[in-house]
């Protein structure tokens, strides 16, 4: 596992002090047209774009975000679950949907789904009504997130640029998901950020507070919430990595697998370990950029 960590993190060094290109997203513009920061709609909050050539260091990170933990029950409020405001927006044809793709060598949100496909993807058959149901919102506790960490020369300072999310059917939920997560369908947070802001102001131009929608519940003043996108920018979630970047495009499990092997019995305690650390020497590394 440290062997394996080491390398990750001797690429993104060599990437740094070299200041050579990694991989990324180029658009016609020469900035990244995932980026939220790239948005039309989004200028007034966030200004400019952040250009590819302004980007000394980029590095890409995959979360694993548990909606029923503490932090991330205001994401995940009774009516207002960030997943069905999703399924919402989709139903209404204002969300397009693509198809979960992992590989290294795709930005993951190419490939449109069809409506059809999607709606599809949230029934199962339940044995004991002896017909399709529906997935209800609850059940769809999970998320992925894909985000790329860069620093701006320009800016002198580092970005967390969330790039898509995926929605996630858990293990155990139904029997398509006994072995395993199944990924329904990935996002833009481009277009996600954009609808969530949208629908949170237009709701609340009706007047009464039980009307808006699409809003991250303040538990600590009920009657202050923001959108879901902007606790997003604020970074308001809590989360586990896994997944860096590296030349193997090996996630946490499969490096601490190839370490210990499939049936370590503190394989789960060893993943989460090493998740943590690599969120704590990312902080490390950004610390330590002033010093460059």
């Amino acid at each position: 596992m440290k062997r394996a960590w080491l390398l990750i993190t001797g690429v993104l060094v060599f990437c740094l002090v070299l200041d050579v290109p990694v991989w990324a997203q180029y658009g016609p513009n020469g900035y990244n047209p995932n980026s939220v920061r790239g948005s039309k709609k989004s200028k007034p909050i966030f200004g400019q774009p952040i250009f590819e050539s302004d980007i000394m260091y980029r590095t890409t990170v995959w979360r694993k975000i548990n909606l029923r933990e503490k932090k991330n029950k205001p994401f995940f409020s009774i009516e207002n679950e960030i997943t069905q405001v999703i399924i919402d927006a989709v139903k209404a044809r204002k969300l397009q949907p693509y198809e979960y793709n992992s590989s290294p060598t795709t930005d993951g949100v190419s490939d449109p789904m069809q409506y059809e496909d999607f709606i599809a993807k949230l029934k199962y058959y339940d044995d004991s009504v002896q017909d399709s149901v529906d997935l209800r919102a609850t059940d769809l506790y999970l998320l992925e997130l894909k985000e790329d960490l860069i620093f701006d020369r320009k800016r002198s300072r580092m970005y967390w640029d969330i790039q898509s999310i995926t929605m996630v059917i858990p293990q155990g939920t139904n029997q398509a998901t006994e072995l395993g997560d199944f990924r329904v369908a990935s996002f833009k947070y481009k277009d996600l950020y954009e609808y969530f802001k949208e629908t949170y102001e237009e709701s609340q131009k009706k007047g009464t507070f039980e009307d808006v929608r699409a809003f991250w519940y303040n538990p600590e003043n009920p009657r202050r919430h923001m959108s879901l996108g902007d606790a997003m920018e604020l970074r308001l979630f809590s989360s586990r990595i896994t997944k860096v970047s590296n030349p193997d495009d090996d996630n946490i499990i499969t490096i601490v697998n190839k370490e210990y092997g499939d049936q370590d019995t503190k394989k789960a305690q060893k993943v989460l370990y090493l998740s943590q650390k690599i969120e704590y020497d990312l902080m490390e590394f950004e610390h330590n950029l002033w010093e460059y």
